[in-house]
């Protein structure tokens, strides 16, 4: 089985729904003080695509087939589609995240200004 294929099944569909049960918000967005139950842009405005309406549960440390990471309920976290697919993604092709603090310092220690 693909690891992409997981994604499909009954069980990976029932543990989805169970999750956003219990965080139904996106993590980031509330992070930045937006409420964001999947009908909101990243920056807090409504969606207008419809088809982007909705939340993602995201593995915190992608899994990459590995089934016991991939089951691992506490590497779950929800995300809004904008979180999901551009920042979250970003982030793991370069290998930290470039999220800023209030004084506009980097606040991942994997960013290079913090090495």
């Amino acid at each position: 089985m693909s690891r992409h294929s997981l994604y499909k099944t009954a069980r990976w569909k029932a543990a989805r729904l169970a999750h956003l049960r219990q965080e139904p918000l996106c993590r980031m967005c509330q992070l930045r003080g937006i409420l964001n139950d999947g009908s909101l842009t990243v920056a807090g405005a409504w969606q207008p695509r419809k088809k982007r309406r909705f939340l993602a549960v995201d593995h915190v440390i992608p899994h990459r087939g590995d089934l016991v990471l991939f089951w691992d309920q506490s590497n779950w976290q929800t995300l809004c589609p904008d979180h999901h697919d551009i920042v979250k993604q970003r982030e793991e092709v370069r290998g930290f995240s470039n999220a800023r603090g209030l004084d506009g310092w980097p606040l991942d220690p994997q960013h290079p200004a913090n090495r």
